[in-house]
């Protein structure tokens, strides 16, 4: 007699079971990236240790017993950070030497900022057609609010300075840029060998300096080889430094 195998019909499918707790979500992030083996979970202990013997005291020192008023630093009192002199200078680190009656000027330029920023960071937006020519419109905007003239009092680039100066010379760098990246970056791909060898000159020339040492040779420098009665704006020799530096890192 002889046995006959038995098979039992499996006529519905096993439903599919959640994964491990412990490998997906928070846990699973965790266990991955901190402590996946025993030399990570020795190196996320010891940071965890670095920071809380460094980010409570930190607390404490900085805001806890901290002095935060007063027009000197010899009114400070406590153990703590002195800010007392916070409130006497922050106009000089959001304007630099900026006149003070003329802060709107710097204000409103900011505020533009933001809807000709909007078409070029999102695409589906109310108005955008109008709101691109604006955006094209707004650096001419933006140096007669700065600068000045025609109605305006005249503010000279020497009284810039703080965070205006940076975020000014930051987007020029950024707008000036993009096309003479694009233009160096065709140039070195061009079939005209002058053309060519001038791009991957500039190119490879100011990636191997470091930015600092293009700033100096601009602000310092650059003056000495110039005739005494004629010397580029200091400003705009650091928006030409800038915009070359990041051009031809576009490129």
């Amino acid at each position: 007699m002889s046995i006959q195998p038995f098979h039992r019909a499996q006529k519905d499918m096993l439903a599919a079971r959640a994964p491990p707790a412990t490998t997906t979500g928070t846990l699973g992030w965790l266990r991955e990236n901190l402590f996946s083996n025993w030399f990570n979970t020795a190196l996320t202990l010891l940071a965890l240790y670095l920071l809380w013997t460094i980010i409570p005291p930190f607390i404490d020192w900085a805001f806890i017993h901290a002095d935060a008023s007063g027009s000197t630093g010899r009114e400070c009192t406590t153990e703590g950070a002195c800010w007392a002199w916070l409130d006497q200078r922050i106009n000089q680190f959001l304007y630099g030497f900026y006149t003070a009656s003329e802060y709107w000027r710097v204000n409103l330029t900011v505020i533009l900022l933001i809807p000709a920023l909007l078409p070029l960071l999102f695409d589906s937006i109310p108005y955008a057609r109008q709101l691109r020519y604006f955006s094209l419109a707004y650096p001419v905007i933006a140096v007669f609010l700065l600068v000045g003239g025609i109605g305006l009092e005249t503010v000279p680039t020497s009284s810039f300075g703080g965070f205006m100066l940076n975020l000014a010379v930051g987007l020029s760098g950024i707008v000036l840029s993009l096309p003479v990246g694009i233009l160096l970056a065709l140039g070195r791909r061009s079939n005209l060998p002058a053309v060519r060898i001038l791009c991957v000159m500039f190119i490879e020339l100011v990636r191997g300096v470091p930015l600092i040492t293009l700033l100096f040779t601009a602000a310092i420098l650059l003056p000495m080889f110039l005739p005494e009665n004629w010397s580029p704006d200091l400003v705009i020799r650091v928006i030409v430094v800038v915009t070359a530096f990041a051009s031809a890192y576009m490129a």
